[in-house]
């Protein structure tokens, strides 16, 4: 029989995944700050990624960015590809959210 999920489990298991997330940020420092130095290689890309914070779609963030949608849809690309941003659809909208 499936044990029953418990909130104070849940709070367990978002402890532990803490934990992981931050031994692989150690593990895995070097290569994510060569890969932010590599891709944020402006204050537009930078200021990008800061915007993603997974309730403001793409079209948003160009506006906010004073940049144009296919600058922000490339730039939202290579930042995924590396794992920096994952992004959601809704309907015709995408949404991405920074994971670094």
């Amino acid at each position: 029989m499936p044990e029953k999920i418990t909130e104070s489990g849940i709070k367990e298991l978002g402890r532990k995944l803490d934990q992981v997330i931050a031994l692989l940020k150690i593990v895995a420092r070097r290569e994510i700050e060569s890969s932010k130095r590599s891709i944020l290689s402006t204050q537009k890309k930078e200021q990008i990624l800061e915007l993603c914070d997974g309730s403001t779609e793409m079209g948003e963030i160009a506006k906010k960015a004073s940049v144009s949608g296919e600058y922000v849809r490339l730039t939202i690309k290579e930042l995924e590809d590396v794992g920096f941003v994952v992004v959601k659809q809704s309907g015709n909208k995408r949404y991405p959210l920074k994971m670094i």
